[in-house]
């Protein structure tokens, strides 16, 4: 009786480099996939949180006669803190991830603990994402919590930013001609970039989306509401601003980064 002979097969090197060609080229596709994901849920995790954030904005003005919040109000002579501080501690806002955008460059969002400007300190504030638009909500030396403008100053509050999102310690940003042009230069301003070259922008009707820098001040202002609410001794306001209006030298003055 003859014994049945077994034979066993390997792979060839050809088969096995095949094999690993094979898996490069897919470990190639579906990385893009993955990290196009992972940018997709942090962009909407931003959006969550500034909505979340100016709607906080909106119950506090709600709970104060229609009075927006003040971006700064003072302890005492010296000392400040800033509304992101207070809306932590009064519970407006919670603290925590809430605060930051999950796609924030290293080393993460600052705060202005710390900071010292015309003689004052700031001893109160929370590491953050966002800042309120400056140009509607910025004085110096108040002690108060409330502002004097009230929500309903607002004409347009689907197209009015509120808040923005940024990569400076501020708690309030202001995107006039010549602070974009003299004081940022040609460093990474204070607006954020990190969303495919966009930012993540609220409104003061509780939306948010994710835009350019340059695409909100051109082709309609989206800072200054076709009026600029608050007095600015060194940009005042030209009377052909008090209406819709753009700004489309904005795009050579602002830093590189912003013009992707």
């Amino acid at each position: 009786m003859m014994a049945r002979r077994y034979t066993s097969r390997a792979f060839t090197l050809i088969e096995l480099l095949a094999v690993i060609g094979v898996i490069a080229v897919l470990i190639g596709i579906l990385l893009p996939v993955l990290a196009g994901v992972r940018a997709s849920a942090a962009r909407a995790e931003c959006l969550s949180n500034a909505r979340q954030a100016v709607t906080a904005v909106n119950a506090f003005s709600g709970a104060n006669r229609g009075r927006l919040p003040e971006n700064r109000s003072l302890l005492d002579d010296s000392t400040y803190v800033t509304w992101r501080a207070r809306f932590s501690e009064e519970g407006w806002m919670p603290d925590g991830d809430a605060w930051a955008c999950p796609s924030h460059p290293e080393p993460g969002p600052k705060s202005e603990i710390g900071y010292a400007e015309d003689g004052l300190r700031c001893v109160g504030d929370r590491a953050s994402s966002y800042a309120l638009n400056g140009h509607m909500l910025w004085r110096a030396g108040i002690t108060d919590d409330t502002a004097r403008v009230r929500d309903i100053a607002i004409d347009r509050p689907a197209h009015t930013i509120l808040m923005a999102e940024t990569n400076r310690r501020y708690s309030n940003l202001r995107a006039s001609d010549p602070i974009v042009a003299n004081y940022f230069g040609d460093s990474p301003g204070p607006y954020a970039y990190w969303h495919a070259g966009e930012g993540t922008y609220a409104f003061q009707d509780g939306h948010a989306e994710t835009i350019t820098f340059l695409g909100t001040g051109s082709p309609d202002c989206r800072w200054h509401n076709g009026r600029d609410l608050t007095d600015d001794f060194f940009v005042p306001q030209r009377p052909g601003e008090i209406r819709p209006h753009d700004h489309p030298d904005w795009a050579f003055l602002v830093p590189a980064i912003y013009l992707r």
